[in-house]
């Protein structure tokens, strides 16, 4: 599966108090040729996808399962000890990142501090003049796969989420379900 949604997600469209970091995909690309290494990148990815930054800071080769496509997330690191499965599937930048670096490490290995350091130095690298930290990576990956099409429940089991107003708010954000039902039925409305 690619993450490929109808039109790019604009600073527009994105620019609030809660979602102020969320990224372009041109800056998606712009923070990864600005990565030193291929740590810089795998923190990237990570983030992408959806893990906080204490579970990207403690990711471990043992987590990664490539057959599956998978990040199983322990409950020793998880927000509220909630362990959970991080599918990555057919995303071919993170699979190609994700295996090339647990290839040559095992781990991450930095603190939270770290991981936040190395993304806002690859946010000031790649010239990204707005906020950018762990969440907002995020946040990132949250309003793609909700533009993607991803279930609210979907999105809520792969992000970690209690509530459901939380999926709510980047499927709102996305636009993704007006989109949708425009295609879908719009044509139904008049």
């Amino acid at each position: 599966m690619k993450l490929q949604p109808k039109r790019d997600i604009t600073p527009a469209d994105t620019r609030t108090k809660a979602l102020d970091s969320i990224l372009t995909l041109e800056e998606i690309h712009a923070m990864m040729g600005a990565a030193k290494n291929a740590k810089d990148k795998a923190i990237l990815c990570l983030g992408l996808i959806g893990l906080r930054a204490g579970e990207i800071a403690a990711a471990s080769k043992e987590w990664i399962d490539h057959s599956a496509h998978t990040i199983r997330i322990p409950a020793d690191v998880a927000k509220r000890g909630k362990a959970r499965v991080v599918p990555f599937g057919k995303i071919d930048l993170v699979a190609g990142v994700l295996s090339v670096f647990f290839h040559i490490e095992d781990g991450i290995n930095l603190s939270r501090i770290q991981v936040w350091n190395r993304v806002k130095g690859m946010a000031s690298r790649a010239g990204i003049g707005h906020p950018v930290t762990p969440h907002g990576l995020r946040a990132t990956g949250a309003t793609r796969f909700a533009m993607a099409g991803y279930s609210i429940t979907g999105l809520m089991d792969h992000f970690g989420w209690s509530e459901l107003r939380t999926a709510q708010h980047y499927v709102k954000a996305s636009g993704a379900s007006a989109q949708r039902d425009m295609q879908e039925k719009g044509s139904n409305v008049l």
